[in-house]
């Protein structure tokens, strides 16, 4: 992956959970085109011409549930980018999101550590 101008999406209405997602991939690199979505209906607006790198969603989105974006996205918009989801930590919820179509689960709360590092991977491949 290309970090140089990576194209990185947040899907998420936690602010909280933004600004560190914001932080950890600054961290990483300070040249990534960082955007925040807040809605479903925006999603419907991406494409594989926009060069999206990976794509992280929160489980707080509105419009959606965040299962049901992760499936849009990976069957409808046919995005092939990593995606990955955070939500609690219930087993279902993991093995839910990784069928649908994410390319790994965090679960909620997470350590920004582990996040920067599995990121810092994914943008080298």
């Amino acid at each position: 992956m290309n970090n140089k101008n990576s194209h990185i999406i947040i899907f998420s209405i936690d602010l909280v959970f933004v600004n560190i997602q914001k932080r950890i991939l600054e961290e990483i690199n300070t040249n990534l085109k960082i955007t925040v979505l807040e809605l479903f209906s925006e999603a419907q607006h991406l494409s594989e011409e926009d060069e999206i790198q990976l794509i992280l969603v929160d489980d707080v989105i509105n419009g959606t549930s965040s299962y049901e974006l992760i499936s849009y996205l990976r069957l409808n918009k046919k995005l092939t980018c990593p995606i990955f989801h955070f939500d609690t930590t219930e087993y279902q919820n993991e093995r839910r999101s990784l069928l649908i179509g994410a390319s790994k689960f965090f679960n909620k709360p997470f350590n920004p550590e582990a996040i920067t590092k599995q990121i810092r991977n994914t943008m080298q491949q």
